[in-house]
């Protein structure tokens, strides 16, 4: 494939290779000192008191619901999203409520929110999709209403902001990714960000079994989380060039717009004004009946010239295979995100990606569109 959708952005290895030798030296390879520095270095950027690194995003989102105590009732969420947000509801053994999604930023719909809510629900799950802050103002304002805790899962969003608040203090607890596909990697990772000390010293315990402080008694049900020492090196030196990562995938993103603006049938996710996103994904959406091709006869089209997209988020996540039990219940009860499931497509974007690389698969979009 001559344009991969993605490759990760990595600093300079001599930024790291310090830490590689003393962490084989000194054998402590999990939870030591540079998990420490990457949690601490995460809440500095962030905004807010406390980080806890883990295993993955995954783990993270399923242990910040069981550390929440939630273990039943319902917990809504936009269904225009990862599996992860579902599988982590599922995997606590609570019931996913699917709400719908606004057409013009992707994010989960506050009002939609609102008409969820039943005496049943226990939580409300956003997601800051491809990396742009859902609307934390009408969704907080919900959540203090009804007395709900309001999580998110913000795997894509580090470095983005939302009235003038990073990422990562919205909301009662928010769960990042650093896996390769995102801004700041760390090859894999996952990270939790919270102002609630309780919480993040039960997360602590949690991500290495449920460990009490004498490392014996099991004061939770938790699991094996705990990140490996050189995938903190690495995203600690990663965070550190997050700005310019995330500065140069928004002028990308930006100099595929300009480019692309007027095909016909061809719509972005719109930034409303007082927030910015981290530039994660560079998504479009492709009417189908307007556009020349549909989403998926570009993406194949693409895919037959070299140029890796990515249908995204698709299914809706309600209509998943594993979703099955939900299906009957919410097929066409949420008919914008299962539209811009049939229309969003990704376009190859990196933190480090060159603007000839873009131009030639901007060549090639409007080829196939004009």
């Amino acid at each position: 494939m001559d344009y991969p959708i993605i490759r990760p952005t990595l600093p300079d290895f001599a930024e790291v290779e310090a830490a590689f030798r003393g962490i084989w030296a000194s054998g402590m390879l999990t939870n030591h000192a540079h998990v420490r520095e990457l949690e601490a270095l995460v809440a500095d950027y962030c905004g807010v008191e406390h980080c806890v690194a883990t295993a993955n995003c995954t783990s993270g989102l399923i242990l910040t619901v069981k550390a929440m105590g939630l273990t039943q009732g319902e917990i809504i969420l936009p269904s225009f999203t990862f599996a992860a947000t579902g599988h982590a509801i599922v995997w606590n053994g609570c019931e996913p409520v699917f709400v719908d999604s606004e057409y013009e930023t992707f994010n989960i719909d506050p009002e939609a929110v609102r008409a969820a809510i039943t005496p049943r629900t226990v939580a409300i799950c956003a997601v800051h999709v491809f990396g742009l802050p859902a609307n934390m103002t009408a969704l907080e304002a919900i959540a203090e209403e009804h007395g709900l805790p309001l999580y998110c899962d913000a795997a894509q969003a580090l470095g983005a902001t939302h009235n003038g608040r990073r990422a990562g203090g919205l909301g009662h607890a928010e769960v990042f990714s650093m896996s390769p596909t995102k801004v700041v990697t760390a090859g894999e990772g996952g990270l939790i960000t919270t102002n609630d000390g309780e919480l993040a010293t039960r997360l602590r315990q949690m991500r290495d079994y449920g460990k009490g402080p004498d490392g014996y008694d099991m004061r939770f049900i938790g699991l094996n989380a705990r990140q490996s020492e050189f995938h903190a090196a690495v995203g600690a030196a990663t965070v550190r060039h997050s700005d310019e990562y995330i500065g140069h995938r928004r002028s990308m993103i930006s100099h595929y717009q300009d480019a692309l603006r007027d095909l016909t049938g061809i719509r972005f996710q719109e930034v409303p004004e007082g927030s910015t996103a981290s530039g994660n994904y560079m998504v479009m959406k492709v009417r189908a009946g307007e556009s020349k091709l549909d989403r998926d006869e570009l993406y194949d089209a693409l895919f037959a010239r070299g140029i890796q997209a990515k249908k995204y988020f698709y299914p809706s996540l309600h209509l998943h295979e594993a979703y099955g039990p939900w299906r009957d219940k919410y097929e066409g009860k949420v008919p914008v995100a299962e539209r811009l499931s049939k229309e969003g497509i990704a376009l190859p974007l990196y933190g480090h990606i060159q603007k000839a690389d873009c131009d030639v698969i901007i060549d090639a979009v409007r080829n196939l569109l004009s």
